[in-house]
């Protein structure tokens, strides 16, 4: 029997509980008991042997004895009771409680793995609600029965590999069923298999070396498809026997967290207990001062991290905490894992793959929190590639996508470089024959190869039969970088019925006394008919107010002062040039200059000519960074000439005025 037949006929069993469980909920009792069968099959031949070692083990010395029992016998796990599925069945009228009897026999990793199926949202979990909902509806005994008899899942007929497939294809078929929230716990196979590919891509010789063993961590592991998908490719790339690749994972949900655990579990692909950690990585990174050779994630798209704001921030104040480099805004939290992840890289060598969406490559102005993390990536030469995906892949979102590839250890010719590829051409993806909620579109095997290609040639690349579509371009870490020049230009005022301008702003509510005791002497004073400039005006206030003028008073008296583009220039000081011009607010622009210009050229070319007033003050330039994909990619679509759309509508109207025609005739 093929995985597909083996896993089909364990998801029809749900056919059983229809009614008393909905679509959503029938992953409760399907996954669970699944993860039960291998177990008791795992354990089935030793079983009655082994278990009766254990009761001749004393008292005091059980718990011990039992790890080294489980040690020589190569188990990860065991069950106490004396019982199994099928053992269950020889007394229906005992069911339920030799069913929790059953449960509680297990060693506490896997006691917890079935606690965590039982818990939603951060709630305390109970174990017997795997079995109890069952048993008050009369369903226990036949879903137990059909695991048994339509679930042989002994390793001597489904080995390892096999079963992690069938539980992956149980795992796939719940999400695709009720597409709730599918793109945040699951990732599509083909995108894990082509992050996966990439990643992985040129580790050839890494791989193939003796004595070497590989890590592999995700902070949002999900089910662990990202994981388990990593091993599988590593363990293809070489014929070694020798090589060792241990899993490494962080999961916020509770059921998913299980669901993962199970699955490693199943493949014997949990070799600590503590490798798979349940909790917020970002708040409580479950492996703190760890690094590892390989990370993959799909951090969730676009959620906020509003509630664990002072947690990260508290990390951020930190010289050495893992968001120390800026914090993005709190609507998306998703560059904080990809910073969580940096930190996690090994010194020696580490590379990263990452799904992200649009927000991260262009959001936020020059020193903004999201500037500054891709900033840091160009310091420190870590972003290798990033390569843009075909819409519709996910489960729960349309919205567009990218997987971005780093590398902390650059080889030569890839050095102050980056890849950019846009995978969006409609050759990148195959229409499905039936949407799964928002995916409709996959990337068929041939296309994965050929986005690796493009990737490994690291080069600037085109279509095959079309050399005018380009699909990937190599540019230079400076090409992203850009600095923001604050554009500055003089106030320049105008003077006019300045008197009664001073009378209205007596008469104003928010105006100081002694504002109001000195702008009452201006009625004393004989202004010019015509207007004057701010020069002369202060001429006139040296003249009654004394020579030496206060900062209050100078800008007291300017804001009679009326904006002029042809006027003056106004100094800080009145009279004193070298005290340089007040700025103009209203004026103040920037400009985005891209790295590789001079910027002094630039403002000569781009500026100057229009506005010879303007100037810089360059200690307040910013340089800022941003990945501008859809740019690069652009292709111009000319408009088309109105008399091709005149024609169109014309015929439109002719054959809309035939058709009513054919109808009038008709009815009579």
């Amino acid at each position: 029997m093929t995985e597909q037949e083996l896993a089909g006929m364990i998801w029809n069993i749900k056919e059983i509980i229809r009614g008393v469980y909905d679509d959503t909920e029938v992953e409760n009792v399907i996954l669970p008991f699944t993860l039960l069968r291998r177990l008791d099959c795992v354990l089935q031949d030793k079983y009655d042997e082994l278990y009766q070692q254990y009761r001749d083990f004393p008292d005091e010395k059980k718990e011990v004895m039992l790890m080294a029992l489980m040690r020589r016998n190569g188990l990860t796990f065991f069950n106490t009771s004396g019982l199994s599925l099928n053992k269950l069945l020889a007394q229906p009228k005992m069911l339920a409680d030799n069913f929790k009897a059953y449960l509680d026999g297990f060693t506490q990793n896997v006691r917890n793995i079935l606690l965590a199926f039982t818990q939603e949202d951060g709630e305390n979990g109970d174990i017997s609600r795997i079995y109890s909902r069952l048993d008050r509806n009369d369903l226990l005994f036949q879903v137990t029965e059909s695991f048994v008899n339509n679930a042989d899942l002994h390793p001597d007929r489904v080995d390892n590999a096999m079963m992690g497939t069938i539980f992956e294809i149980i795992i796939r078929k719940s999400k695709e069923t009720t597409n709730t929230k599918a793109g945040q716990f699951y990732t599509p196979r083909e995108v894990v298999h082509l992050l996966v590919s990439l990643v992985m891509h040129g580790r050839e010789a890494e791989v193939n070396t003796l004595g070497k063993h590989f890590q592999i961590y995700d902070p949002c592991c999900g089910t662990g498809g990202m994981l388990t998908e990593g091993k599988r490719y590593l363990q293809s790339m070489t014929d070694r026997t020798d090589m060792k690749v241990y899993l490494f994972g962080q999961e916020l949900n509770e059921k998913t967290y299980a669901i993962c655990k199970s699955d490693l579990l199943i493949k014997g692909d949990l070799d600590k207990d503590r490798n798979i950690a349940l909790g917020d990585t970002l708040a409580n990174d479950q492996f703190p001062g760890e690094h590892f050779g390989y990370m993959l994630a799909n951090p969730p798209f676009g959620v906020d991290w509003k509630k664990i704001e002072g947690k990260v921030k508290e990390d951020a104040a930190k010289s050495d905490g893992r968001f120390s480099v800026g914090l993005p805004s709190t609507s998306d939290g998703s560059l904080l894992f990809l910073l969580h992840m940096i930190s996690k890289m090994d010194p020696n060598g580490s590379r990263i793959g990452i799904v992200l969406n649009g927000s991260p490559l262009f959001n936020g102005a020059a020193g903004s929190g999201w500037s500054e993390i891709r900033k840091m990536l160009m310091d420190r030469d870590l972003l290798d590639a990033i390569i843009a995906l075909p819409k519709n892949l996910f489960y729960g979102t349309d919205i567009s996508t990218y997987l971005w590839i780093l590398d902390n250890n650059k080889p030569a010719e890839r050095k102050g470089k980056v890849l950019m590829v846009d995978a969006t051409h409609p050759r990148y993806a195959r229409l499905l024959q039936r949407s799964l909620g928002k995916k409709r579109y996959e990337i068929p095997d041939e296309a994965i190869d050929e986005i690796v290609g493009i990737y490994g040639d690291f080069t600037d690349a085109t279509l095959p039969d079309r050399e005018d579509i380009k699909v990937a371009r190599l540019m230079d870490v400076e090409d992203f970088l850009y600095t923001t020049v604050t554009i500055y230009r003089p106030l320049r005022l105008i003077y006019s019925d300045i008197a009664k301008k001073a009378t209205e702003v007596v008469k104003g509510e928010k105006v100081k006394k002694a504002d109001k005791e000195t702008l009452e002497h201006f009625a004393a004073i004989t202004f010019p008919e015509e207007k004057i400039n701010d020069e002369e005006m202060f001429a006139i206030m040296r003249e009654h107010f004394g020579k030496k003028l206060t900062q209050g008073f100078v800008k007291l008296v300017r804001t009679l002062g009326t904006t002029d583009p042809d006027a003056p220039a106004v100094w800080a000081t009145p009279g004193k040039p070298e005290s340089g011009f007040v700025i103009d607010p209203a004026l103040t622009d920037t400009e985005t200059i891209p790295m590789k210009e001079n910027i002094d050229e630039y403002i000569a070319r781009e500026v100057l000519p229009f506005v010879p007033d303007a100037w810089r003050d360059p200690s307040k330039d910013k340089v800022g960074c941003e990945f501008p994909l859809t740019r690069l990619f652009y292709r111009y679509t000319p408009l088309r000439d109105s008399s091709e759309i005149l024609a169109d509508l014309m015929g439109l109207e002719a054959d809309t005025t035939s058709a009513l025609q054919s109808l009038i005739s008709e009815a009579r």
